[in-house]
């Protein structure tokens, strides 16, 4: 019998203080994710951006990088720290998951890029298409060809792939809004593991940064359909595929 996976969620970001005792933590955000997924793994949660680390990257199966409102190419120590150590667990062959912060600081980590982006904020909910070359690579995302839509909260994107990745989801605002390294590596810019009051509740803080008319559509969005546990599956799938 295969031993259960054990997944590493590496957190980097701690909730405003207003929104923890509603929504607790990012890790708690993942871990309810996957388990409204029948996700079969252990998981245990570490705070890097409180310097938490596994005592060996071989304690674990697989890893997740959470969102934060950090820069992923930041020059932070624990940004550098984490870093280095996403690069170490991709040499060392573990399957990892990125989103938002995570995305981002895969993508810059393993010799791509990442910025702040020229278009400003995305917020609300946003709509991605496949790119054509992962329809025709990915047998998995063939039976499942429509678009994606998922709760977004960035400023930063992937400017420019690491080796080896490829294009999953795309759209005019976030050209690499999910990419792979086939059996190595999964990221997303959007955020399956939000809900919308979460998400309304973070656009409190966002009153400064955009126009009122752009607020507007951004609630209007929130109106389509958030597809957080279709992604969930995917990241359930990914993993279950690792070596054995």
């Amino acid at each position: 019998m295969t031993a259960p996976l054990k997944l590493a969620i590496l957190e980097t970001d701690v909730l405003r203080p207003a929104l923890k005792p509603s929504y607790h933590s990012y890790g708690r955000m993942f871990t309810t994710l996957l388990n409204s997924v029948d996700f079969s793994g252990n998981i245990e949660v570490f705070p890097v951006i409180d310097g938490q680390y596994p005592e060996s990257i071989d304690d674990f199966d697989a890893y997740l990088i959470t969102g934060s409102q950090h820069d992923a190419f930041a020059d932070d120590d624990w940004i550098v720290r984490l870093r280095a150590f996403c690069k170490d667990v991709f040499e060392a062959e573990k399957p990892i998951i990125g989103i938002c912060f995570g995305h981002q600081l895969l993508a810059h980590a393993l010799g791509g890029a990442a910025g702040r982006a020229d278009r400003g904020w995305g917020l609300g909910v946003m709509t991605y298409d496949f790119d054509e070359q992962a329809r025709a690579n990915l047998p998995a995302f063939v039976d499942q060809p429509e678009p994606v839509s998922l709760l977004i909260s960035h400023r930063d994107q992937v400017l420019a792939l690491p080796p080896g990745a490829e294009t999953l989801l795309t759209n005019d605002f976030c050209r690499y809004a999910a990419y792979h390294i086939p059996g190595r590596v999964l990221c997303f810019q959007g955020h399956p593991e939000f809900t919308k009051d979460y998400q309304q509740a973070l656009l409190g803080y966002r009153e400064g940064d955009i126009t009122a008319e752009q607020m507007q559509t951004v609630v209007e969005s929130l109106a389509v359909d958030h597809q957080g546990e279709r992604i969930a599956r995917w990241m359930r799938d990914f993993l279950d595929t690792r070596p054995q």
